[in-house]
């Protein structure tokens, strides 16, 4: 039987752009690109395919340079042949930290930060909306345990919100859409009873608002929901992809400066 071919960086590039499409205010899909004068995107093979949310020491440990990286050593008038690389794309999330000159020769790094939010994350998410089919309790397993939970004024919700930021505008707009499509009453003195506001980070303005709207809230954490992301375009990529291995890396980052901690919830 023979063996399924490998897929190309185009080819790639191009099923990773039917999920995530383009957005204006995005960063560059092709973030890093091999400086071959050679380099042709529709001929270059991948070998391997690792992703994450952004840049570790774990990314480097697959993409970075290697001992190997060289075509071989001379010692004397010995020549000693060492195996190549595997051929690697990387998918970053959050690429903005990347040390290209790390990068092994021969790479490309795709990413999607806009889109990937909006689409994979807590934002317009087709793939988690439909899971949500399922119970409340069921659908907040998707991202594991949630970092902050608010018990609304009705276990009957009616209506779940899956939204990629959460301040009083946000829940204000939320209420509105339901009013407007009858999934809650305006005449209740808590009118957002029915509804359940999924989003990422749990923000002060946003749950005073929905606690005053009696709104069920699920505040999964912001890396919880990038870490969905990546595992869901990962079973992607593998199914579409049989022949080359995916490899997700989950690494905690490295802290830049003192935390922000205005206006998140303690």
């Amino acid at each position: 039987m023979q063996k399924p071919r490998k897929p190309t960086h185009a080819t790639v590039t191009r099923f990773i752009a039917c999920i995530l499409p383009a957005k204006d205010n995005d960063v560059p899909r092709l973030y890093h690109v091999p400086q071959n004068p050679r380099y042709n995107a529709e001929t270059a093979v991948v070998d391997q395919i690792v992703l994450s949310v952004t840049t570790t020491p774990g990314v480097y440990s697959v993409i970075g340079h290697t001992p190997d990286d060289a075509n071989g050593d001379v010692s004397g008038r010995h020549y000693t042949a060492r195996p190549r690389p595997p051929r690697t794309l990387c998918f970053l999330h959050r690429p903005f930290n990347l040390d290209r000159h790390s990068v092994r020769k021969g790479t490309l790094v795709l990413s999607s930060h806009t889109s990937f939010d909006e689409v994979l994350t807590v934002g317009w998410n087709n793939e988690l909306a439909e899971r949500l089919g399922m119970t409340v309790a069921n659908s907040l397993y998707e991202f594991g345990e949630a970092e902050l939970t608010h018990s609304g004024l009705s276990d009957d919700i009616q209506a779940v919100a899956i939204m990629n930021a959460f301040n009083e505008g946000e829940v204000q707009r939320v209420l509105e859409i339901a009013l407007q499509r009858g999934w809650a009453a305006a005449g209740d003195e808590a009118p957002g009873r029915h509804l359940l506001y999924l989003t990422g980070q749990p923000r002060v303005s946003g749950l005073d608002a929905a606690k005053a709207l009696g709104m069920t809230v699920a505040c999964v954490g912001h890396r919880p929901a990038e870490d969905w992301g990546i595992r869901y375009l990962a079973a992607r990529l593998r199914l579409a992809f049989p022949s080359v291995p995916v490899e997700e890396i989950y690494e905690a980052e490295e802290p830049r400066g003192k935390e922000q901690k205005e206006g998140k919830v303690q």
